[in-house]
This record gives structure tokens, sequence and C-alpha cells, in this order.
């Protein structure tokens, strides 16, 4: 006998490949989709009732994996200490491609451009006027560095006055 398992329709070597790829694609969800693995991500599905349990604002992270801008922000976000910091006072989803909320048109406040970063307040309910205050009338809510991502977290709280239990 060979070796090779009749039933394994690929060549001894291809099952590297495919173990690789795996653990890529794995290792990608883990990672927070670029975005870091510190954060405390939750799925779009959870978040609204966390938020409301927990007295939180949620901030949405809308992005995909093919998309330039997005690419260049995820080290920008999972390098952050300041924005992880902050983010403990709120809900955290990382909807990459086709994960939900992303198909909801409710969420196309402006566009359906990428990335795109919507905040929402403790009742899960969607606040447009919480948006990067340094861009015009389009792509209020693109961010190109975690800074202007920080000033709107920053006044998502002071906004909506979110009492912290300490």
């Amino acid at each position: 006998s060979s070796g090779i398992n009749a039933e394994w329709p690929l060549r001894p070597g291809d099952r590297l490949v495919v173990l690789s790829l795996t653990l890529l694609s794995v290792g990608a969800n883990l990672s927070g989709g670029g975005f870091g693995n510190q954060y405390a991500w939750v799925s779009w599905s959870e978040a609204r009732t966390l938020a409301s349990q927990q007295n939180k604002p949620v901030m949405v992270i809308l992005h995909k994996t093919w998309c330039g801008a997005c690419k260049r922000l995820k080290p920008l976000v999972a390098g952050s200490k300041a924005m992880l910091e902050l983010s403990d006072k709120f809900v955290m989803v990382n909807a990459e491609d086709d994960e939900a909320p992303g198909d909801d048109p409710s969420f196309n406040i402006d566009g359906g451009y990428i990335p795109r970063i919507i905040f929402l307040d403790t009742t899960g309910t969607i606040r447009p006027e919480f948006s990067n205050k340094r861009r015009g009338e389009k792509y209020q809510y693109f961010y190109p560095s975690s800074d202007e991502i920080l000033i709107t977290m920053d006044n998502v709280l002071a906004g909506l006055e979110v009492k912290q239990e300490l």
C-alpha cells in the first residue's frame, strides 16, 4: 500500500494547501477580520441585546475583505491602544463582507461605500448625527484614521450621556 487514501480526491501534497487555507480562514475570523482580536467583537445578532443589557452604545464597522481603504484602516484600529481602551464602553460589531447588518439599507445613511462606521444608541437605534465631522457632506461615516474614530467615539459617549457603572 502506498499510504494514499483512495477516497481523498486530492494528491497528498494538496492536503497541506487545503489545511493552510483553512487555518488562514479561521485565523482571519479570530483576528477581528484584521481590526484586532484584542477587541470584544460581537455579532450583529447579539449587539442590540448587549447594548440594552450593558447600557452601552454600539459601534458597527462595515467593511469588505477586498477593499483597499478597509485594508488601510485595519492596522490603524488594531494598533490603537486609546481606541481599544475606549472600546470597553461600546458594544463592538465588525461586519465583514456579507455579514449583518451590512445588507440593511438603513445603514446606507449617505451611501453604500466602505468602510463605514455607524454608531447606535443603547436601544439599538442608528444615530446618524454621530459621524466624522472632518468629512464634507459626502462620506460622513468614513474614517481614514483611528484618531478621527476616537473623536466620534468621545462624541457618542458625551452626546448620549452614557452612564457607566464603576
